[in-house]
C-alpha cells in the first residue's frame, strides 16, 4: 500500500494547491475530502496495472509519472468541477502539477526508497508469473 500511498498524497498535495489556487490559508475540510478523493481515484487504475504484465512498464520514473499524470486528469475531471475558466483546466493542471511532483519526489531519498520497494515487488510478481507458467 505504501507503494500507491505516497502517489495519492503527492495527487492530493497538487490537487488541494491548484483548487485554492496556491492560497493555502483558503484550504477548507470540504477542499481536503475532494483532494483525497482525487488521489485516491487516481491510484486505482496503476493498482490494477500492477497485476498485469505491463508492471515492467512502470518501474521507470519517468513513465510511471506521467502515467499518475494522465490518470490524475480524468480522476480530477470525474471528481470536480475546474475552479479555473474551461472546464478541463484544472485538470490539466493538476495532472502536469502531479506530473512533475511525481518526477521532483522520485529524486528524493524518500521518492528513492518507494522505487527501490517497486522494483522489489516488480521483480517478486514476474518471477511468480514466470513459475506459474513452467
Amino acid at each position: 500500500m505504501l507503494l500507491f500511498g505516497h502517489k495519492a498524497v503527492e495527487v492530493g498535495i497538487v490537487c488541494l494547491l491548484v483548487m485554492v489556487k496556491g492560497h493555502i490559508g483558503d484550504v477548507t475540510a470540504t477542499h481536503l475530502v475532494i483532494a483525497t478523493k482525487t488521489g485516491l481515484l487516481t491510484v486505482c487504475p496503476a493498482f490494477g496495472v500492477t497485476f498485469t504484465r505491463y508492471a515492467k512498464h512502470f518501474a521507470n520514473r519517468w513513465s510511471s509519472s506521467a502515467f499518475v499524470g494522465i490518470c490524475t486528469f480524468f480522476a480530477d475531471v470525474l471528481i470536480h468541477e475546474s475552479h479555473y475558466p474551461g472546464r478541463y483546466t484544472d485538470a490539466v493542471l493538476t495532472s502536469i502539477g502531479a506530473f512533475a511532483f511525481s518526477v521532483l519526489i522520485s529524486y528524493t531519498p524518500v521518492g528513492k526508497q518507494v522505487d527501490r520497494l517497486a522494483e522489489s515487488f516488480l521483480h517478486r510478481h514476474l518471477n511468480s508469473a514466470v513459475s506459474e507458467a513452467d
